[in-house]
């Protein structure tokens, strides 16, 4: 059921009694939320991005049990090309942009031939594949820059723009930059993603730049370090297990011992790192004696069993940093 595209399609026709159908509806308008009707066994959002547009439910008679794991992904697929229809179905171009782009930042799979359907319909070639550029702020977005027809653009939510270069244009590369510097230019952090070149691959590019933008929004920022959250991004995008065991071999016992004892053992890290490896530097930042903060390198070492002042051992908890940062940046998207 797709309130927003009219009667609600049922099967087999006629098989649901008028009343019960219009609490059905009332139930999907509502967005699935709230206690289902009784008759209803199972039902499963139909979502673009976070948005829920509609629900598919399954509707039993005589009391029948809830529906079996069969029925579940019946049901999901169903919902995923509901998602798709309704994608299809909204002529506003600027509506259909950003619904578009919705489903690649979250929700139901979408076939990558649909997508390149559908973007095509807006006047843009996504074949090729395209670079992601994303962008939070609260300047206001021009509408020069959102009326771009070389870019599948929109504003997803207030102050969060997310754009699409596709690679078969002229200097992809250069286009992309071109829009992050513009939205820096009205005061939005802006990330871009690197190219990926086939359809299939756009909701990682999407992903990737979204990750970008949130930690450059952070305290630290990239730190002029991009490329490397980039590939350790790339490695959370393949196996986000491989991530967590990185997090795990270096800072978490830093992470339990500070929780345990209220040490600050990870921020004098932090911040040592920043200052390439300066007791001094790092001691005048904290506004510590350069002793106290040798003595929490060394408690560093201690628990962590790698040492800040080594390179190998440097080097890895510098990477078990910024995968702990990338693994919360990704919990608040």
């Amino acid at each position: 059921m797709l309130p927003s595209l009219g009667d609600p399609v049922v099967w087999p026709a006629d098989s649901v009694p008028d009343a019960l159908l219009a609490e059905v509806v009332e139930y999907a308008v509502a967005g699935g939320s709230g206690a289902p009707p009784a008759a209803v066994s199972l039902s499963v959002p139909i979502q673009i991005g976070s948005d829920v547009v509609g629900i598919v439910a399954a509707i039993v008679a005589n009391g029948a049990g809830p529906g079996s794991a069969g029925d579940r992904a019946w049901l999901e697929a169903a919902a995923a090309a509901a998602a798709v229809t309704r994608l299809r179905g909204d002529g506003r171009p600027g509506n259909a942009r950003r619904a578009l782009l919705m489903a690649l930042v979250g929700g139901p799979a979408v076939d990558p031939a649909a997508i390149v359907a559908d973007s095509r319909r807006l006047g843009v070639d996504l074949s090729g594949g395209a670079i992601a550029v994303y962008a939070r702020g609260n300047g206001e977005v021009p509408g020069e820059i959102v009326d771009d027809a070389r870019v599948l653009i929109a504003e997803l939510a207030p102050g969060c723009l997310l754009g699409l270069v596709p690679l078969a244009g002229e200097h992809p590369e250069r286009g992309a930059g071109a829009l992050a510097d513009r939205l820096g230019a009205i005061g939005h952090e802006a990330a871009v993603s690197a190219p990926r070149r086939e359809p299939g691959l756009l909701r990682e590019a999407v992903r990737e730049a979204m990750l970008l933008a949130e930690l450059a929004c952070g305290p630290a920022g990239l730190a002029g370090q991009e490329e490397t959250y980039r590939l350790l991004i790339g490695v959370l995008l393949r196996d986000p297990g491989e991530l967590e065991l990185l997090r795990s071999s270096t800072i978490t016992p830093l992470l339990a011992y500070d929780a345990e004892h209220d040490t600050e053992l990870l921020v004098t890290l932090g911040t040592f790192l920043m200052h390439h490896g300066s007791t001094t530097e790092t001691a005048e930042a904290m506004g510590l004696h350069r002793h106290t903060v040798g003595y929490r390198l060394s408690r560093v070492h201690e628990v962590s069993g790698l040492s800040p002042y080594e390179s190998d051992g440097r080097e890895r908890l510098s990477l078990g940093l910024k995968a702990d940062q990338i693994l919360a940046a990704a919990e608040r998207l």
